[in-house]
């Protein structure tokens, strides 16, 4: 089977297979990221500080993906990063866990 691959803001990433390992990393995030939504309902996604969006997208993209060469300083806060690649990304990993 060939490696899946995605291009994210110029840069190559490997997506990496589903494994429950990944999925309970991934599900730590995602609940952190609920549980600051819960704590700030008054705040837009606009409010959220980039630093910690950037460490969000980091940590999931982490689990998620396998660059194929270095990220440039910077990649998740910038105003280029490509969050919607990281949200398919996701969403293809979690599709992917139905298997038995």
């Amino acid at each position: 089977m060939n490696d899946s691959t995605i291009k994210v803001s110029g840069v190559m990433m490997r997506l990496n297979p589903y494994s429950e390992k990944r999925m309970k990393a991934l599900t730590a995030v995602r609940n952190e990221i609920s549980e600051w939504i819960d704590n700030n309902l008054d705040k837009t996604i606009d409010e959220v500080p980039i630093e910690k969006k950037a460490d969000w997208w980091k940590r999931k993209a982490d689990i998620l993906w396998q660059p194929m060469s270095e990220l440039p300083a910077g990649f998740f806060a910038s105003d280029d990063f490509e969050s919607s690649q990281l949200k398919e990304s996701e969403d293809f990993f979690i599709m992917r866990r139905m298997y038995l």
